[in-house]
C-alpha cells in the first residue's frame, strides 16, 4: 500500500508542476505571439495549452488508478491510465489539426502580414528551457512511478522542445530575411508535427487495450519460472495481458495424471509463487492443470512453449528444457 501511495504522489506532483509550468508558459506564448504577429509562436502556445489539459488529465487519473477493486471493477481501476493516455492523443491530434488548418487558410488567402516582433525570439528561447525542465520532471516521475501515462506525457514534452527550437530558428530567419511567410509555413509545420506526436501516442495504447503484449520475452520468463518447478511440464495456452503497469497471466500446465487433485493444486500454487518471484510486475496468475500428454486439437488461444521455440531462441530437441524435471522424464 505504501508503494502505491508513493506512486500516486509521483504522478500528482509531476502533474501539478506540469499544470503550473505549462499554464504560465502558454499565456506568455499566446499573448506575445498575437501581439508580436507570430503564427508559429501562437501555434506553440496552443500546443502548450494542450499540455495543460494533459497534465490535468494525468492529475485526475492518478487518483483513480490506485483505487482498490470493487463489484463493478473486480480487476481494479488500472485501465483508467490507458484510457487517459488515449484521450491525451485525441486532444493533441485535434490541437495540431486546428493549427494546421488555420495556417493553410492564411497561406491560401495570401493576406499581408507584419514581421514578427523581436520579443518573440526571447519567448521562444524561454520556451525551450521550460519544456526541457518539464520533460525531465515528467520522465523522472514516470520512471519512478512506472507510469506509461506520465512517460507518454514526457515524450510529448520532449517533442515540444523540438517544436520550440524550430520556432526559435524560424523566427530568427523570418526576422533576418524579412519574409513573414516563413513564419506561417513554420506554423503549419508545427501543426503537422503535433498531429504526428498524437498519432504515435494513440497507436502505443492500442496494444494494451486490445489485450496484446509488446514484450514477448515475458512469455519466456513465465515458461522458465514454470519449468523450474519439479513435476511440471509443457506450459501452454499462455495469455498475458498488460494491466496498467502490471501483467495478468493465464496458462495451462501438465502434471502426472496419477496425482491427486490436492497434489496437482499444490504444484499449480508452486508455479504461481515462482512466477510472482521470477517475473517482475505480475498482478495475478491463473493456472489450469491438465494430465501429462493431454491433447486438445481445437485449442486456438494463447501461446505454447512450441511457439516460443519456433522463434529460434530455444529448440524442441532440448528435452530437459522442454520437460524440466517432469515426472515423465524421471520415468
Amino acid at each position: 500500500m505504501e508503494k502505491n501511495n508513493d506512486r500516486v504522489k509521483y504522478i500528482e506532483r509531476a502533474s501539478i508542476i506540469g499544470v503550473v509550468g505549462n499554464g504560465l508558459l502558454s499565456v506568455l506564448q499566446l499573448i506575445v505571439g498575437f501581439w508580436g504577429h507570430s503564427l508559429a509562436l501562437v501555434g506553440a502556445g496552443i500546443d502548450t495549452v494542450t499540455d495543460v489539459v494533459t497534465s490535468l488529465v494525468t492529475l485526475f487519473t492518478g487518483r483513480i488508478v490506485e483505487r482498490p477493486p470493487d463489484e463493478q471493477h473486480p480487476y481494479g481501476h488500472g485501465r483508467a491510465e490507458t484510457i487517459a493516455t488515449k484521450l491525451l492523443s485525441f486532444i493533441i491530434i485535434f490541437a495540431g489539426a486546428q493549427l494546421t488548418l488555420s495556417t493553410i487558410q492564411h497561406l491560401i488567402s495570401g493576406e499581408g502580414r507584419s514581421l514578427p516582433n523581436r520579443l518573440t525570439l526571447l519567448v521562444a528561447a524561454l520556451s525551450i528551457v521550460v519544456k526541457i525542465f518539464l520533460a525531465l520532471v515528467k520522465w523522472h516521475a514516470g520512471k519512478k512511478a512506472n507510469s506509461s501515462m506520465l512517460i507518454a506525457d514526457a515524450k510529448n514534452m520532449s517533442m515540444d522542445v523540438m517544436i520550440s527550437a524550430s520556432v526559435l530558428l524560424g523566427l530568427f530567419f523570418t526576422i533576418r530575411l524579412g519574409m513573414p511567410i516563413l513564419d506561417t509555413v513554420l506554423g503549419c509545420g508545427v501543426g503537422l508535427w503535433i498531429v504526428w506526436i498524437g498519432y504515435g501516442i494513440f497507436m502505443d495504447t492500442n496494444v494494451e487495450l486490445m489485450d496484446g503484449l509488446k514484450n514477448r520475452d515475458i512469455y519466456r520468463e513465465v515458461c522458465r519460472a514454470s519449468m523450474a518447478v519439479d513435476g511440471v511440464c509443457n506450459p501452454h495456452k499462455m495469455r498475458i495481458r498488460q494491466f496498467n503497469t502490471r501483467y495478468i497471466i493465464d496458462m495451462d500446465i501438465e502434471v502426472d495424471g496419477d496425482l491427486s487433485v490436492r497434489e496437482g493444486h499444490e504444484l499449480a500454487m508452486k508455479v504461481e509463487r515462482n512466477v510472482h518471484r521470477e517475473v517482475d510486475n505480475v498482478y495475478d496468475v491463473h493456472i489450469h492443470v491438465e494430465p501429462l500428454g493431454n491433447e486438445e486439437r481445437k485449442e486456438r488461444f494463447g501461446i505454447s512453449r512450441n511457439n516460443l521455440q519456433n522463434d529460434g531462441e530455444e529448440t524442441v530437441e532440448n528435452e530437459e528444457l522442454y520437460y524440466g524435471e517432469s515426472t515423465e522424464k524421471k520415468a
